[in-house]
């Protein structure tokens, strides 16, 4: 299979998930801003608002063109494997963020709360502001 980005776009489509779409965090939430930034990283934390609006118009899902985007997010437009954007695509993938489809990539709509690994690796300050937002649930004793 060619890898899709040869080309000077990408298919982007919502990835369907009924308990994260319930239970998520919008992309542009001050949740994700405040607690995935530091675990995704600026770049694909700023791709997932974006393409949160452009899914708001397109609810079935878009054309993403490389370059505009890549330049946008002040990354490398370069359209092949070692591109900008396709990195930022691979850093979502590998948080399942996002998922390579038949036709491009589904990305969430919402992100899920973050789970105890990462939870563990924010700065003192950010765990527990994380649990009085998101408290763990209670374990028998």
């Amino acid at each position: 299979m060619e890898s899709p980005f040869f080309h000077s776009s990408l298919w982007i489509e919502p990835w369907r998930d009924p308990i994260t779409e319930a239970n998520g965090h919008d992309p542009r939430s001050r949740y994700v801003e405040q607690f995935w930034l530091g675990v995704i990283g600026p770049t694909a934390a700023w791709l997932m608002r974006y393409v949160a609006y452009e899914l708001d118009d397109s609810p079935d899902g878009f054309e993403l063109c490389i370059a505009p985007i890549a330049l946008q997010l002040g990354i490398s437009p370069k359209a092949g494997p070692r591109g900008g954007l396709h990195r930022t695509l691979h850093r979502l993938v590998m948080f399942r963020l996002a998922a390579e489809s038949h036709a491009g990539y589904a990305v969430r709509r919402q992100l899920p709360p973050l789970n105890h690994s990462q939870i563990r690796r924010l700065p003192a300050h950010l765990q527990r502001s994380h649990s009085s937002v998101c408290p763990l649930p209670q374990t028998a004793a």
